[in-house]
């Protein structure tokens, strides 16, 4: 952090090159920068003034050379070499004036009465011939012996060499602003500490965006390996558009809204952006299973090695790092627990290499700690951290069927064998981790306990309900991978609090599995009067929405039918398809902003002798934004905060009962009911062996 300071306070001058020289041997360090040099007025009633307002307020400005914003604030930045090492000396030159030389050492001050009661009294000197800036050279060069640490690991040593590589954004090119780092003695330690530019060439996903007051960009790059089946793939937008707002985000003002118009579902660039200005910036992701890393062209080691310490998610501001956003083991986003329920489709800080950027003028609603240890922690930072995670999950359903394809032909490959599900096994080693800590033991044991009972209880019914050839393993393999990501965190000493919350995730997830599909009794029952439930249980939420609701087969204006199936399977699949309806007419709602479109649906029935009876819902939303076959898969959603279990449940019940589902788009559904062209949506239509 102390070299840190000192390189921010050369961008500051207007330096182009800085140069950082660690002389373990003469046991100094050095740092030398071509910027505008200080004169002796500025050194003493500026540099030697702790605390000064010189960068803040009014007086912050451009420089004059290359017009940035000054990254320093507090003007404590120089008290940063007394970490570093006993002595100091600093040797400045502005253009056209003399060479001023100020030494110190701090235990020297901190030892003197004049330091404590008298205030800080340095002796600055004026040389007549300038020494280490001769001719027309100027700039800053400081100079700390003494160096309080003593051994320098080579571990130690590639640490520093990563933190100067990262000042810089590796996806700016600043021409204007260099770093360079030397070791004298030890050159062989750092030399093979990877090439960030080169390495990023290797990741599969490339995706760059810019969110500003006229909308959302985006452009995304799909590079894989040589596998059979699988197809390079770029997409844009094609003008700027909207960004959805993260799951949490959304959940979150959903639970605080009075109506659905309050819970936004996009985010309004004019009001969000308050205080933060623009973000853009690019995500290079990687896929870490070691088959695709060969096949990219990488070294497996250092490549997991490199993606150790530079992977996560870093801020710059007008080029230049904000620590420590990005570091090992920081996971500023909550990346990391999201992945827990849902590890094939969204990202870690260990896949990805990031970098969003913001500009120095226009975020200063983001006000930088006193520590430099990141922003501080109010609302507008509460903000950017929700858009970052809304732009991240923009590119988690972008590659979504991408990451499939990979591993559909990683399967095709044989390089991969197929999944067997021991998910008892997972279970028992959780529940190992837990016994051999006795806080974790207390605290997650009864949930542990709990999930392993009603993981049982979903594989029986689903046993029970003839459901095993269809898609059973891939609802157990999704568990299984959940419990095994958590034990992973609990191995790592995750919080019993993060570790509950992953495990309270997963509960909610078999909660909605095993609710959706209980047996209970077949009997006969009138689909008129199914129907008529269905609106009633659903009253609250058409109302808080806004939808309007037409009903043909309550009104008798369509026939009704008899159906001998279970009636809570049969209202529970007609209910996540209602909550489908009703989300994506208001989606479409937020995002045309169309005072004409009210959110609507139609459920309407049909009979005949021959084909039995149907249930057609149909709305007037945004259509299906997946392929029909990919809607009923589980764990496909492109909905903000959903699961993508609903349609695929939906599916099994319908099976199950000895009917079908049906997913068309409004226009097709035509062919065989009559629907006003007002909707113009998704329609889903449950096919029933009716008795008439």
């Amino acid at each position: 952090m102390a070299i840190f300071e000192l390189v921010k306070n050369a961008y500051d001058a207007d330096a182009e090159d800085v140069g950082v020289l660690v002389d373990l041997r003469a046991n100094k360090i050095v740092i030398r920068d071509d910027g505008c040099g200080m004169t002796a007025d500025i050194v003493k009633n500026h540099w030697l003034d702790i605390g000064t307002d010189s960068k803040r307020g009014r007086n912050r400005m451009r420089s004059k050379k290359f017009f940035r914003m000054p990254l320093g604030e507090k003007g404590v930045g120089r008290l940063a070499v007394q970490k570093l090492g006993s002595g100091f000396r600093m040797v400045t030159r502005s253009e056209g004036a003399p060479e001023i030389l100020v030494e110190l050492g701090w235990k020297d001050l901190i030892d003197s009465s004049d330091y404590v009661d008298g205030g800080l009294q340095v002796q600055v000197t004026e040389r007549a011939d300038a020494i280490d800036f001769p001719g027309d050279q100027h700039g800053t060069l400081i100079e700390i012996s003494g160096l309080t640490r003593k051994e320098w690991a080579r571990k130690d040593l590639r640490d520093l060499k990563r933190l100067v590589v990262s000042l810089e954004s590796p996806f700016q090119t600043n021409d204007s602003f260099r770093v360079t780092l030397e070791i004298p003695g030890r050159e062989k330690d750092i030399d093979d500490v990877p090439d960030l530019k080169e390495l990023l060439r290797r990741s599969i996903w490339v995706y760059e965006f810019e969110l500003s007051e006229d909308g959302f960009t985006w452009k995304y790059d799909f590079t894989p390996p040589k596998l059979k089946g699988l197809k390079a793939r770029e997409e844009s937008s094609p003008s700027p558009g909207l960004l959805e707002w993260s799951d949490e985000a959304y959940r979150e003002a959903k639970g605080k809204a009075k109506t659905a118009n309050d819970a936004p579902i996009f985010i309004d660039p004019q009001t969000a952006l308050t205080g933060i200005g623009a973000i853009k910036g690019r995500l290079h992701v990687f896929y870490r299973r070691d088959e695709i890393m060969r096949l990219m062209g990488s070294d497996i080691r250092q490549t997991k090695q490199w993606l150790k310490d530079q992977a996560g998610v870093r801020v710059f501001r007008d080029g230049i790092r904000v620590y420590n956003y990005g570091e090992p083991e920081d996971d500023w986003l909550g990346l990391n627990a999201r992945r827990i329920n849902k590890p094939a489709e969204r990202i870690g800080t260990s896949q990805l290499v990031a970098a969003f950027e913001l500009d120095l003028s226009n975020s200063s609603g983001l006000q930088e700690k006193t520590n430099r240890e990141g922003f501080n922690e109010d609302e507008a930072f509460s903000r950017f951290r929700q858009i970052s995670l809304s732009v991240i999950q923009h590119f988690e359903k972008l590659h979504e069927p991408d990451r499939k394809a990979i591993d559909t032909a990683l399967r095709d490959d044989g390089t991969q064998v197929g999944s067997t599900i021991k998910l008892q096994e997972a279970i028992d080693g959780l529940k190992g981790v837990c016994d051999k800590d006795k806080e974790l033991s207390k605290t997650l044991t009864p949930y542990v306990k709990a999930i392993e009972k009603e993981v049982e209880q979903v594989r029986t019914v689903m046993l029970n309900a003839g459901m095993a050839g269809m898609g059973l393993a891939l609802v157990f393999h999704e568990i299984d991978r959940s419990i095994r990501t958590l034990t992973s965190l609990a191995e790592k000493g995750a919080s019993p609090e993060r570790l509950r919350s992953g495990l309270g995730d997963l509960r909610k997830m078999l909660d909605s599995i095993s609710v959706l599909l209980r047996q209970g009794k077949a009997r006969k029952l009138s689909m008129r009067e199914l129907v008529k439930q269905a609106i009633e249980l659903n009253e609250v939420r058409f109302e808080f929405h806004g939808v309007i609701v037409s009903a043909p087969i309550v009104t008798g204006e369509s026939p009704d039918f008899f159906v001998t199936a279970p009636q809570h399977l049969v209202l529970s699949a007609l209910n996540n398809i209602i909550d489908n309806a009703i989300y994506w007419t208001g989606y479409r709602h937020q995002r045309d902003k169309d005072p004409e479109h009210k959110p609507a649906l139609l459920i309407k029935s049909a009979w005949s002798e021959d084909e039995g009876g149907a249930i057609v819902v149909v709305d007037n939303g945004t259509g299906f934004s997946v392929s029909v076959a990919d809607a009923v898969q589980p764990f496909v959603t492109k909905r903000v905060g959903g699961m993508g279990l609903g349609l695929y449940y939906c599916q099994l019940v319908m099976d199950n009962i000895g009917g079908s589902l049906q997913l068309l788009s409004a226009g097709d559904a035509r062919d065989f009911v009559d629907i006003p062209t007002a909707f113009d949506g998704a329609a889903v239509v449950m096919h029933f062996k009716g008795e008439g």
